[in-house]
């Protein structure tokens, strides 16, 4: 990823969680909430920087006002972007990123744009995990361009296959554990392709 959105996600991280405790006190409010199991769109073995150029290219504009989203495991969204078919469209298409290393998870919803219907956005009214992730898949089929003309790879893995919540601690154990993290990925990552290949 760049600089600048290196900086502004760091920004992000940095900012949301303060106004999120302010608001959260204020008025029961939020600036941060949790990304569930069932917007998971699936993972794409891309670096972040280059997906975040295809979404570019495909209409999605970066949505630096929408709250930081937060997995069950703790890993904290890297990206965000809005898809919407006009400006003053009511509804838009959020796609939410989690750079796990060497993909990048992707999570979506549908739910009223936030510039034409801000109330009924923040609230959540009628927003569809099942639909933005429907949409999200399609698009990512759909999608054509020199260097992916049958569209961009994804796999829709089983949370048993993808980093979920122990790997994430063990990647923060790491710092005290040199490269036990490493490690234990390597292992999994090598019984998933071992399991896989039974399969077939």
């Amino acid at each position: 990823m760049g600089s600048a959105p290196n900086l502004l996600n760091g920004a992000r991280r940095t900012v949301k969680p303060p106004i999120h405790r302010l608001c959260n006190w204020a008025f029961g409010g939020y600036a941060m909430t949790d990304n569930t199991e069932e917007e998971y769109v699936g993972t794409i073995d891309l670096p972040q920087s280059e997906l975040e150029q295809l979404l570019a290219a495909a209409g999605f504009r970066r949505n630096v006002v929408s709250s930081l989203k937060v997995r069950v495991d703790g890993n904290v969204s890297d990206g965000s972007w809005a898809w919407r078919e006009s400006p003053l469209a009511d509804w838009q298409l959020h796609v939410i990123l989690h750079d796990v290393g060497d993909s990048v998870e992707a999570y979506a919803h549908w739910e009223y744009s936030w510039y034409t219907h801000p109330i009924k956005h923040y609230s959540a009214t009628d927003c569809s995990p099942e639909k933005g992730v429907g949409m999200t898949r399609e698009l990512l089929r759909n999608y054509e361009s020199e260097r992916y003309p049958d569209g961009i790879p994804f796999e829709v893995e089983s949370l048993y296959w993808r980093k979920p919540w122990y790997l994430t601690h063990l990647y923060n154990a790491s710092e005290r554990i040199n490269g036990g993290a490493e490690q234990f990925e390597k292992w999994a990552s090598g019984l998933k392709r071992r399991v896989s290949a039974r399969r077939s």
